[in-house]
């Protein structure tokens, strides 16, 4: 298969963990920063081992001829010790649209190993995934990330086409406090009918903010938007990249943000430029952002209609219900749950990503509360292929072409007591 000879070509995974090696070669070189003592060194997040959420709900899309349950939903993600944690989105079948049937699959499932390292000069991020996964953002989803393709229902309503990224993922990121950085994605394809080894993600980045202005730049190997589902001359893989560049400019206000997205990178799959723009808006908190984003609620184009994931149950396990009498605070971390989908509006990944932390979270010597706020539609992303804005004709053509992430969010702290 030909897209199998374009996988082969990537550069063993091997590669990557030399890079690792260098980066902390560099980063232990450095001296703490005394200023900072939260932020010097090694961190390997932990809430305590065998400590989680799950959460069970099922989706319903509705128009003015049908009425349809579908997407129901187990989810479950917990640590199981320093830096290890697991993740999981069982399914109730394997049809696009209703129940029939009881044939449970994963839409998600993999083990992660995962930490960070501070010093005077920038932050390191390490991530090692093996399994079924829907999500690339690690460590935490920058500006143009929020555009990131959303893998497909292809195989649901196809026989055979498959969709995601199966296998071992490595990620690495090197920030630098003057907003420079360097970011690598790789993948040994696996556990299904792909094969062989590739970069995903592999380029150098800048990233800042002047007052109300936002920017973010991306040059090097970068993920190609479309996936070809189960007709690979269509177009590329998910998980295909090609050498280009793109930029992002924006306005903030408040908790409010707009920018836009412009994007230039090589597909050599079919020998040309994928060109496009995106806009973002992302949304302040607000009632009506809770309650869209607790019911998932949005508009779908194919099939037409609205759609809805009514949660059903939810419940935490290892975790203090309260804090113990008599103890204090003495650290937290903060962290952001995230689901994205698009036009059919099944959300089918979740990721929480770990943010910032300070004090005493050693999950051995203090009770763990976690403390999670309602989820809330945090922002949509839009991007087309349609390039020109000179007639009302161009912008309708940009709207029909458009595809793109709608994010969810749900703010969440734990609190370490003793």
């Amino acid at each position: 298969m030909e897209g199998k000879k374009i996988l082969r070509k990537g550069p063993n995974l091997l590669t990557a963990f030399l890079v690792l090696i260098i980066i902390l070669t560099f980063t232990f070189s450095l001296s703490a920063a005394e200023d900072y003592p939260e932020l010097e060194g090694w961190w390997l997040p932990s809430t305590g081992s065998f400590n989680g959420h799950w959460d069970l709900g099922v989706g319903a899309h509705f128009w003015n001829d049908h009425f349809t349950l579908r997407n129901l939903q187990l989810r479950t993600v917990f640590d199981l010790a320093p830096g290890l944690r697991f993740n999981s989105i069982i399914r109730s079948n394997k049809v696009f649209d209703n129940l029939d049937g009881f044939e449970p699959t994963f839409d998600q499932l993999f083990l992660e190993a995962y930490g960070f390292h501070y010093s005077d000069y920038g932050k390191f991020s390490g991530s090692l995934k093996a399994g079924k996964m829907r999500y690339l953002r690690f460590p935490e989803p920058d500006l143009i990330s929020r555009f990131d393709h959303v893998p497909g229902t292809e195989d649901l309503r196809i026989d055979g086409a498959e969709t995601g990224y199966n296998g071992q993922m490595l990620t690495l990121d090197y920030q630098t406090d003057l907003g420079l950085g360097y970011h690598l994605t790789g993948i040994n394809w696996d556990y299904g009918e792909r094969d062989g080894s590739n970069w995903i993600e592999n380029y150098v980045y800048y990233r800042d903010r002047w007052g109300a202005i936002d920017f973010e730049g991306r040059v090097g190997l970068l993920p190609l938007r479309h996936a070809a589902g189960s007709n690979p001359g269509a177009g590329s893989h998910l998980g295909e990249s090609g050498p280009g560049y793109n930029l992002f400019l924006g306005a903030n206000w408040r908790a409010y943000k707009v920018g836009f997205l412009y994007e230039n990178i090589e597909n050599g799959r079919i020998n040309e430029r994928d060109i496009r723009t995106g806009i973002m808006v992302e949304f302040a908190f607000s009632k009506v952002t809770d309650i869209l984003g607790s019911l998932r609620f949005d508009y779908t184009r194919s099939p037409e209609g609205f759609v809805t994931h009514i949660p059903l149950a939810s419940g935490e396990f290892g975790y203090a219900k309260e804090k113990p009498a008599n103890s204090e605070l003495v650290g937290e971390i903060k962290a952001e749950r995230v689901i994205t989908y698009w036009q059919n509006g099944q959300g089918r990944n979740f990721y929480e990503h770990t943010l910032s932390k300070w004090g005493n979270t050693d999950p051995a010597e203090t009770a763990v509360v976690m403390d999670a706020d309602s989820w809330y539609l945090k922002l949509e992303a839009l991007v087309s292929p349609h390039t020109s804005f000179s007639s009302r004709d161009d912008l309708v053509q940009w709207e029909n072409s458009r595809q793109g992430p709608a994010q969810l969010a749900q703010p969440v702290t734990y609190k370490f007591y003793k």
